[in-house]
């Protein structure tokens, strides 16, 4: 691992269960993973997407174990069910993009719906109820109904425009993990 040893990406785990599975969080490990009680994968996807996208052609994805915990045959295994997981969780995440901006576009229809009904009840409400009031009291009436019309559309317009990201940004790391080559290792003896 000389060279390539600052651009593997490396997970360590008691079982290979861990892998996929949220291990119990021990705090007395020495495995990240293991220490939150997260899935070792899903866990280096996220430090993945902390250190940025570039120069996934380079990296490895190296998978240490216990001695006792490869067999033979383990390689193999492990690198079909990480190319598999990363295509489901990449199609989970593509259904997640579309609900989120169905829902979103949705909501924003509605929000700005009940927009344009508040616009039209505040301009009847200052011509009419509020005709002789002076400009303060319309001022206000007119702050308070901006505020309201602002905070119903801000959500799903934020939504709209910023949730599909982070499961798309996911997916570009999941894909990498579909190409990048898998290796299966002993963890290194630290006895004597």
């Amino acid at each position: 691992m000389s060279s390539n040893a600052s651009t593997d990406v490396l997970i360590r785990i008691n079982t290979i269960d861990q892998l996929f599975n949220d291990p119990a969080i021990d705090p007395f490990s020495d495995k990240p993973s293991v220490i939150l009680g997260e899935a070792a994968l899903r866990h280096a996807v996220h430090q993945e997407l902390g250190r940025g996208l570039r120069g996934w052609h380079a990296k490895r994805l190296i998978i240490q174990l216990p001695a006792d915990q490869i067999t033979p045959g383990l390689q193999t295994q492990l690198v079909t069910a990480v190319r598999r997981y990363a295509e489901t969780k990449r199609a989970e995440n593509h259904a997640s993009i579309r609900v989120s901006r169905s829902r979103s576009l949705a909501g924003l229809v509605l929000a700005i719906a009940i927009a344009c009904v508040l616009v039209l009840l505040l301009t009847i409400a200052t011509n009419t109820l509020f005709a002789n009031a002076s400009d303060s009291v319309k001022i206000l009436l007119t702050g308070l109904v901006t505020i309201f019309i602002w905070s119903t559309v801000w959500n799903p317009w934020d939504r709209l425009i910023y949730e599909w990201l982070e499961p798309w940004l996911e997916n570009r790391v999941l894909h990498n993990m579909t190409t990048m080559e898998i290796v299966v290792q002993p963890e290194p003896n630290t006895a004597g």
